[in-house]
């Protein structure tokens, strides 16, 4: 019983660390990754809904390139024509709502069926 105690108390010291230090991990910087690919907002928008859902894991989670029209600016993010949600990356955003054509660089989250919208985020506008 009393070796049982002991193999406890190192099992929930182990345990702890393992959660702490999994808690304190940092996180993945996607300013500094490369871009997969370079699109235009059309292209990628026609691209997602025009390939089934089993193609589009090929482009989740990966940085790509987008340059289009802005429709709608706020200061989490902006929306390009014709559905290319983005999302700006904490710290990141710019001092002034940006309008006409842009180019921005972020992470594919996915791709909205229903609306018929791709999102990004982690963006940043690239010059």
């Amino acid at each position: 019983m009393r070796r049982f105690k002991w193999v406890f108390v190192a099992g929930c010291l182990i345990a702890g660390y393992v959660a702490v230090s999994m808690y304190n991990k940092p996180h993945k910087d996607y300013a500094s990754e490369e871009v997969a690919k370079s699109w235009t907002a059309d292209e990628l928008v026609a691209w997602y809904t025009s390939h089934p859902a089993e193609d589009h894991a090929q482009w989740q989670e990966k940085v790509i390139a987008v340059t289009g029209e802005v429709t709608s600016a706020d200061d989490r993010g902006v929306i390009l024509a014709p559905g290319v949600v983005v999302t700006w990356e904490t710290g990141a955003a710019p001092d002034q709502a940006p309008s006409g054509q842009v180019s921005i660089k972020g992470r594919v989250v996915g791709f909205d069926d229903l609306f018929g919208e791709v999102r990004l985020d982690h963006a940043r506008l690239t010059p």
